[in-house]
């Protein structure tokens, strides 16, 4: 019964390992791989559950740490996991509101906030993830910044949504809880 759900989980976890390393070797695409290693963690919390999830985002970031050679990419995968935890989560908590634009709003600003939260958190602590050392230091850098997190925030969600979307219909018989 749970020898699926396992082994599932561990594929996927090697998959979220491949594309940080990956993000890694191939520099320009580091946010990309990121990004989509990220999104497995939704698929997990759909699937089994934000207990599993969580355990699942936990065993991941472990892996993306020994493996990765670039440590500090852990905390671009941590932040980008995180924003996708949180937000199955609170779509998990809004289970009980009535449908409609209120309740998609809502769900909408939440999102917003939490990637606002941890996009900021990134910008003032490990500015060095996003741009190169000579450009922060810029008096301009942040609210350029802030800004461009706006657009960044909308195509990731969107991107996120979207991954979702397929990933489910493709692969709902893989995916169920037992």
């Amino acid at each position: 019964m749970y020898v699926k759900r396992i082994t599932i989980l561990g594929m996927m976890a090697a998959l979220s390992t491949v594309l940080t390393v990956l993000g890694t070797v191939i520099s320009v695409n580091t946010v990309f791989f990121t990004a989509a290693a990220a999104f497995l963690v939704g698929i997990a919390v759909i699937s089994y559950g934000m207990g599993t999830g969580t355990v699942y985002l936990c065993v991941c970031a472990a892996l993306d740490f020994f493996v990765n050679p670039n440590r500090l990419h852990v905390f671009l995968y941590l932040a980008l996991a995180v924003y996708i935890l949180i937000c199955e989560g609170s779509y998990r908590g809004m289970a009980k509101m009535p449908a409609g634009r209120k309740k998609e709003w809502l769900h909408r600003l939440i999102r917003f906030l939490v990637f606002a939260v941890l996009y900021v958190l990134l910008l003032l602590f490990l500015p060095q993830l996003l741009v190169s050392d000579k450009l922060f230091t810029r008096q301009w850098f942040l609210p350029v910044m802030l800004g461009v997190g706006v657009v960044v925030w909308i195509i990731y969600d969107f991107a996120y949504l979207e991954a979702k979307k397929w990933m489910t219909s493709r692969f709902s018989t893989l995916f169920h809880p037992d």
